[in-house]
């Protein structure tokens, strides 16, 4: 589904930078008898291999006589799998060896074509190639060089089922794009500033070929340009035709049976010259929507998404309220203020509307009212839940709960709910007090043979500290390292430094809502898709704002093209880049709640893995 734009009030302004590589196929193409061909980018020479299907990195490593880390060294991707129709690259100047039959394992030619469909046009004299990178669409490359999607298509067919990046693309001459095509770099746009103004619309609308899941573009602003307005977009017809709906070459039409309408009423604090930090952080929440809006331009299903700055004023919201097009709404994401949702959450009664709340984390909406979906689960279905997955993973290990003599137990309660069912499980536990610091005299208790898994009765950093240096000591007396283990809470996934890596030193695993893995694949692939659009770094938070918002947005249009407007059935579960969402109905709860909870392992061996709890 292509995204399509209506009148829109938010502007930000799409920084994706898309590279153009001034080589020309027919000189890039060199074979060194058996070896590897080459291809000239950007003026250095590359070996190329592409991967067939059922191929390892195994066989691949025998084959051109390198190893599995040299292959990843210089094609990143690879450490998340191996896929058929990937291309991996090696520097000439560096892998000199791949050039020469003599020096490889196996005898490695010219990749043979064995389906036309996958080859790319024949390029012309005046033809330019590009290189796709993570993140690009057809859409954008094809407006990049002013030529039609059908063009870029034409001109490369392996690219009906999707882009892949690495893929070299022949860019078709066209007597429109002359001056658009010209070879260079494509340096970032300005970020345009945010409008003093109220809605975004978004809407897809059909679109043969699928396309990967990326960002292309930005909402526009409602208005147009004034003759001095820094936007770069004089005379830009395309620009043109997404401020004014009837300039677009779109003959298809939004009927409300055919769409389902998302609303976003939050604080955004337009009004303010300089917006505070809780006011870009709820910016940034819906950013990160977008950019899930933009991923899916494949939906099914038209989506339209309205955006209203609340301004952290009931009265604002009871005015955004009275606007007719609020009608249509049929899922409101509302902000944490109590008497706002509870406006919010009466409309929605009365217009049998679904409302999603992210911000307010202790509401107790969804208790009596149907039309709530509650986005976190609650602190005592949390605990419930936890424990039962504790018991579920802790095997021979015997809980031992560290108590702080008149210091912080904010975990007590939690702490009393496991003994409980540790007591009605007839199962062991072992009970430590100690002063102001844990010393190695408080643990000789323990069987120095026996598994342990050491459960404080306090959260916060400054009471980890006072335990864990008598814990790391505890741990290097034993023969057998595996013996000790340590079980904890949310607050400590913010650790970093020294007290993230006591974690991984001993094995430690913390359940939470939401957990977001900067070394992952996808959390680097998200960055690097906002900083992209944006120009602008995501916000250190814990969560992060933009990737919640992603979550969230991923999470609503795919569940929408499962079951409409019936969001918050449980037949789906997202485990997202950073929060998971799947919702259900408890017993004597008139609401749905989202259950999702993650447990987090920090492996001794720097490895920090992030299961969820189904």
């Amino acid at each position: 589904m292509e995204l399509k734009y209506k009148p829109l009030r938010f502007l930000y302004r799409s920084v994706a930078t898309l590279v153009v590589i001034s080589a020309s196929l027919s000189a890039s193409i060199n074979i060194f008898g058996a070896g590897l061909p080459t291809k000239t980018i950007n003026g250095k020479e590359y070996f190329y291999r592409e991967v067939k299907s059922k191929e390892t990195i195994y066989g691949i490593t025998k084959e051109l006589g390198i190893t599995k880390a040299d292959i990843i060294r210089y094609n990143p991707s690879v450490a998340d799998g191996l896929r058929a129709g990937m291309t991996l690259y090696f520097p000439v100047d560096e892998m000199p060896d791949l050039g020469d039959s003599s020096k490889n394992t196996g005898s490695v030619g010219q990749p043979e074509d064995t389906d036309n469909t996958d080859k790319p046009a024949r390029s012309r004299k005046n033809d330019k190639v590009h290189l796709v990178e993570k993140g690009e669409t057809v859409y954008g490359i094809s407006k990049h060089y002013g030529i039609t999607q059908n063009e870029l298509i034409e001109a490369n067919p392996q690219i009906k089922t999707g882009l892949k990046r690495g893929t070299i693309l022949h860019i078709p001459s066209s007597s429109d794009n002359t001056d658009e095509t010209e070879d260079r770099y494509a340096e970032p746009e300005e970020k345009a500033d945010v409008p003093n103004d109220d809605i975004t619309e978004y809407t897809t609308e059909p679109y043969d070929e699928p396309e990967t899941p990326t960002v292309s573009h930005t909402p526009e602003s409602q208005q147009k340009p004034e003759e001095d307005d820094n936007t770069d977009a004089d005379n830009d017809e395309s620009l043109l035709s997404l401020l004014n709906p009837e300039a677009s070459d779109s003959t298809e039409t939004v009927s409300a049976k055919e769409a389902t309408e998302v609303v976003v009423i939050l604080p955004f604090m337009l009004g303010q010259t300089s917006p505070d930090k809780q006011a870009q952080l709820y910016t940034e929440f819906y950013k990160g929507l977008l950019v899930a809006a933009d991923s899916l331009r494949d939906s099914k299903r038209h989506i339209i998404i309205r955006a209203y700055d609340s301004s952290n004023n009931t009265d604002s919201v009871k005015a955004i309220l009275t606007r007719p097009e609020m009608t249509k709404a049929d899922i409101i994401i509302t902000p944490d203020n109590d008497e706002q949702l509870n406006l919010i959450a009466d409309y929605a009664t009365l217009h049998d509307a679904k409302v999603l709340n992210i911000f307010a984390v202790k509401g107790t909406q969804y208790l009596t009212n149907p039309n709530i979906l509650q986005a976190n689960i609650p602190h005592s279905s949390m605990y419930e839940q936890a424990i039962n997955e504790f018991m579920n993973r802790k095997g021979d290990y015997i809980p031992v709960f560290l108590s702080a003599l008149g210091g912080k137990t904010d975990k007590a309660e939690f702490c009393q709910m496991l003994r409980k069912r540790l007591d009605e499980d007839e199962q062991k536990y072992v009970d430590i007090s100690y002063n102001s610091y844990l010393k190695a005299s408080d643990l000789e208790k323990l069987n120095t043979s026996s598994s342990y898994i050491f459960i404080p009765e306090s959260a916060t950093s400054s009471e980890f500290s006072h335990i864990i240096s008598a814990l790391k000591n505890y741990r290097e007396a034993l023969d057998d390292y595996s013996l000790v283990r340590m079980f904890g809470y949310p607050e400590w996934i913010t650790f970093r430094g020294d007290a993230l890596d006591n974690l991984h030193l001993m094995n430690a695993t913390v359940y939470s809502r939401f957990f977001n893995d900067n070394d992952s694949y996808r959390s680097k692939q998200f960055t690097e898709l906002y900083v992209n659009r944006y120009g602008t770094p995501l916000m250190s938070a814990v969560p992060v704002q933009g990737m919640l918002g992603f979550d969230t947005g991923f999470y609503l249009i795919k569940a929408i093209n499962r079951n409409c407007e019936n969001v918050g059935e449980p037949n789906y579960f997202y485990d997202g880049i950073q929060s998971g969402f799947h919702f259900t109905g408890p017993e004597n709860v008139a609401g749905k709640v989202n259950d999702a909870l993650y447990f987090i392992n920090y492996r001794p061996s720097g490895i920090t893995e992030k299961q969820a709890i189904q």
